[in-house]
């Protein structure tokens, strides 16, 4: 196929987005005939990959991850590690021709060969996080469209958009390309994410260009594809950014942990240099040689700067960043699609859940049930047969016309026996089409015959949509929408072959109709219309008066059958669920106390009308109660999200509709509905739930738990390995037993503690028993009560018995080797098992660190993280291997089994420590760590004035945005 139009031209067209090129191309008439493509058919199938080899494909190529050795080199510009590097080079080269000893450089080739690995680990993990991290944002940039498709409406991935396509766009739809208007109703584009105008512009034959990243505010509109991808105004746009993704809260405060631990670990480095080297100074002054003098100064400054490298905590943020990657790719199998990284974390301390209902705490499989027309009530099972069968031709036909031409949703029939019907667009219309559709009245064919004059988009404040179409006396307005509002605007109803006149005693028994659905848990719907002789005149006013009703319709959304439990799980978790919806005050309340959110006497169901009423204070008076809000406006849903965070309450929303986007950007975590979701919810989401269940907000508050979790696990484990590891440097050298723990070993020991650690404790996986504890809320220090316990018991625990190796190993064990000060380079059995069962205690207590409870069992689960079970593992192997053949360089001797089980016997005995203090000494909450309470030695915990100040200007920036 050769087209009559150049990729150049259309580029060229695309960026100056003037109508008087559009023209001298042929218009948009001819550009369609040109690009050999049918508004009314669409594209087929055979058709796309031409066009994709000659006008490219709807993608945007992403700027280039930093490669490996990329990385590896970044990791060996660290400051400490550059020291290290010079240390260790100086070393080998006194080793060689200072020293007499012919293994005199060993040391120094034995520390460079652990910088290299330390930071050949710290760039691998890198690269498979950013790697992680593409694959990820592949998945939450995908969006889906409506698009015509061999002569059907068909959904596809913005991805397989090519020049050409017939594109149907709708209120809250994202633009996926540069193209133009063919024609459409109403239509109002957002192009201040592109153009950075705040007002909406109004889109038509005069205006016809559509730029790609831009939202649809109102209308609908057929467009024509004229630019994808990079040649796109967006992807002018996206490729000039090279964007990194920004650090979280949590990974913000831990890095400041992080630096403040680092600074702690430097001043003990420089008291460990500064007694080693008096005692140094002290053993030698009788008998002094410069030369040697120097080497040792060197290993004495280079153990300093070992010291430096393991107590700062590198693998907090590593820890973080692991934890939130492996928690985004499995809370996608639980369909929680993250946006964004931060929400993972916030979403383990929510208190509130504000949910929807049609979708989320329902099926969202709507059926038309109950009908009135025709002075008539059906119920019956088989509802369109008795319509068909007691109801006139015309006045079906009249009814399925107003729903045809008041919808943009259409229905996906299966092709296959094993698919199903699928519902595309608002599922409340797609209902009302299928019963068309059984009615014997095609939609499409309504949709194609009948010629739209004017068209009156769906708005939440007026609750209603209107579309005048064309007849041969003028026009007939066809209005959908709420029934007590559409009842409100009629003065006639439709009665068999006539029309009569709406009578107060008659609008009151519809009233009670309408009760009785919605009591039933049914949604309401009515369909009115009016005959309009001069249409254009009529326009300009409101036309939705002095209507004539048709019918009130029930709709039938059955509730979810795993929400009642899922409910259950929130209120044991300590989480309030509140239901806010459109529906009117019966509806709302039918599904709630199905499922359990209303269940007390003393929960109160607000109307919207009434929730405005209220003041700001006599709204708090009545909020703890308040579980349901009916009648809802996408302001008092702001409104009372607002106000739940102004209470310090940690806020999670669902919506669905253009409308919930205000809410869903206020709230701490705004979950987006991914089947039903307008682009614009999505957009404002933090995270899209891709089934619109509310059973999956369950599964993110666990995982948002977990994520802290994790955290603090590693926290516990990190912060124990550096007080002990800094006691032991720092008392061994005071006390004139130099360096029990070589360089060499300390390496090893931060890659375990940093690195190998952060793999295991991050990857553990969220369990039922999460939920069994309050939320974490604003208030709760990451540092817990309970991890302090945990961290002082167990670290003073692990230093007195390496002490008692250290002081009184030689008489246990009966070693009789002459250690000296410890400045000597030759290995002893008694610094070995030091450092052997130094080791073995980490690895040991790693398990106890998975519990942040007072429960005594650190093996309950521990079998099902493989990748756990398989770090501990790999760790003891390699210790084996370090100290049995390790030898001079890496300043280890081989144990005997005796000393080997000697060893594993004391870390082992860690796990009963542990074990006994979790349940002899239990820590609800000790006073002084009490969130009012401003601790003096501990800076990096923010206090209650901080806390408020940080709060009060994250609050301004949203009320900003």
């Amino acid at each position: 196929m050769s087209f009559e139009v150049t990729l150049n031209t259309l580029a060229e067209l695309g960026q100056s987005r003037e109508v008087s090129k559009l023209q001298e191309a042929g218009g948009v008439e001819g550009l369609v005939k040109k690009l050999h493509t049918n508004v009314e058919q669409g594209l087929t199938d055979k058709d796309l990959a031409e066009r994709k080899a000659v006008f490219g494909e709807n993608v945007m190529k992403e700027p280039p991850t930093p490669g490996f050795f990329q990385l590896l080199l970044g990791a060996l510009k660290e400051p400490i590690l550059i020291l290290l590097i010079i240390c260790a080079v100086i070393e080998i080269l006194l080793g060689i021709f200072v020293e007499k000893e012919a293994t005199g450089w060993v040391d120094g080739v034995a520390i460079l060969v652990a910088v290299v690995l330390v930071s050949n680990v710290t760039a691998g993990t890198d690269y498979d996080k950013a790697r992680k991290f593409r694959a990820l944002n592949s998945v939450k940039n995908d969006r889906k469209i409506k698009v015509k498709r061999n002569g059907k409406q068909d959904v596809i991935s913005i991805t397989k958009i090519v020049v050409g396509d017939i594109i149907i766009l709708d209120t809250g739809d994202w633009v996926p390309a540069d193209g133009l208007y063919i024609e459409g109703h109403s239509l109002a584009i957002d192009e201040s994410s592109m153009t950075g105008e705040s007002d909406t512009i109004k889109k038509g034959a005069k205006n016809p260009f559509l730029l790609s990243g831009t939202q649809v505010s109102e209308g609908t509109a057929l467009m024509l594809v004229i630019c994808v991808g990079e040649n796109s105004e967006w992807g002018r746009t996206y490729s000039k950014l090279q964007t990194e993704d920004e650090d979280t809260p949590l990974q913000e405060s831990l890095e400041q942990l992080a630096k403040l631990i680092g600074y702690m670990g430097m001043g003990i480095a420089v008291a460990t240099f500064l007694a080693i080297a008096l005692q140094y100074i002290a053993h030698n002054v009788d008998h002094w040689d410069w030369s040697l003098m120097g080497q040792n100064f060197l290993q004495f400054f280079t153990l300093s700067i070992t010291i430096v490298v393991v107590a700062v905590p590198e693998g907090l943020p590593l820890a973080v960043t692991t934890s939130l990657t492996y928690s985004m790719k499995a809370m996608l199998k639980d369909n929680n699609l993250v946006r964004h990284l931060a929400a993972c974390e916030t979403m383990g301390g929510a208190t509130n859940i504000c949910s929807d209902k049609t979708g989320t705490l329902t099926e969202n499989r709507m059926t038309v049930t109950n009908a009135w027309m025709s002075d008539r009530y059906f119920e019956e099972a088989n509802l369109e047969t008795e319509l068909q069968s007691k109801l006139p031709a015309e006045l079906l036909e009249n009814f399925c016309t107003g729903v045809a031409v008041n919808s943009a949703a259409f229905l996906k029939f299966p092709e296959k026996s094993n698919q199903k019907l699928e519902f595309i667009g608002s599922k409340t219309e797609c209902a009302l089409l299928l019963l068309s559709s059984k009615l014997k009245y095609e939609y499409e064919k309504i949709r194609k015959e009948q010629k739209i004059l004017h068209q009156f988009p769906f708005s939440s404040e007026k609750k209603r949509m209107s579309t005048i179409i064309q007849t041969k006396k003028g026009g007939r307005l066809h209005v959908k929408g709420a029934s007590e509002i559409i009842l409100q605007l009629c003065e006639t109803y439709v009665n068999g072959d006539k029309v009569e006149q709406l009578s107060s005693s008659k609008a009151e028994e519809l009233k009670q109709i309408i009760e009785k659905m919605a009591s039933e848990g049914l949604r309401t719907l009515s369909l009115a219309y009016k005959d309009i002789e001069d249409v254009e005149k009529e326009y300009e006013k409101s036309p939705d008066s002095s209507l004539t009703l048709i019918g009130i319709v029930g709709i039938k959304d059955p509730l979810r059958p795993e929400v009642p439990d899922a409910i259950v799980q929130c209120k044991k978790a300590g989480i309030i669920v509140r239901m806010v919806t459109g529906d009117n005050k019966l509806t709302a309340t039918s599904i709630p106390k199905s499922c359990g959110i209303l269940s007390e006497s003393n929960h109160v169901v607000l109307e919207g009308p009434d929730f405005r009423k209220l003041s700001d204070e006599e709204l708090d008076q009545v909020l703890p109660n308040m579980r349901v809000l009916a009648r809802s406006s996408p302001s008092d849903k702001h409104r009372l999200v607002s106000r739940l965070r102004f209470h310090r309450e940690v806020v999670a929303v669902t919506g669905d509709g253009t409308n919930d986007a205000p809410a869903l950007k206020v709230a701490d975590v705004g979950f987006g509905m991914g089947i039903a979701g307008t682009e614009i919810a999505k957009e404002a989401a933090d995270i899209i739930i891709m089934d619109d269940n509310f059973a999956s907000i369950v599964k993110a508050v666990m995982w948002g738990r977990c994520v802290r979790g994790n955290i603090q696990k590693f926290l516990q484990f990190q912060l124990t390995v550096n007080i002990v590891a800094l006691a032991i440097a720092f008392f061994a050298a005071a006390t004139g037993y130099g360096e029990p723990l070589k360089p060499i070993q300390f390496l090893w020991l931060n890659l375990i503690q940093d690195t190998l650690a952060a793999l295991a404790l991050a990857t553990e996986k969220p369990t039922p028993n999460l939920l069994d504890t309050p939320p974490a809320g604003r208030k709760e220090r990451l540092i817990t009560p309970v991890m302090w316990r945990n961290m002082v018991c167990v670290a003073v625990y692990q230093i007195a018995i390496l002490f008692m190796i250290l002081y009184a190993g030689d008489k246990i064990w009966g070693l009789h080797e002459n250690v000296g000060t410890g400045h000597d380079r030759t290995a002893s059995v008694q610094y070995t098992m030091l450092f052997n069962t130094f080791v073995l205690f980490q690895l040991f207590n790693e398990i106890n660190c998975r519990r942040l409870d007072n429960d005594w069992n650190a093996f309950r689960g521990l079998f099902t993280n493989k990748i756990f079970c398989g770090i501990i593992v790999l760790c003891l192997a390699l210790q084996i291997i370090f100290v049995q053949l390790g030898g001079q360089a890496l300043a280890t001797k081989p144990l005997d089994v005796v000393q080997w089980f000697s060893c594993i016997g004391l870390a082992a005995s860690v796990l009963l420590v542990g074990a006994f203090i979790r349940v002899l000494i239990p820590v609800p909450q000790w006073p002084w760590l009490k969130y009012n309470t401003k601790i003096p030695f501990l800076p990096f915990v923010k206090g209650p004035e901080e806390e408020e100040a940080l709060e009060m200007t994250e609050k301004k920036e949203k009320e900003d945005v």
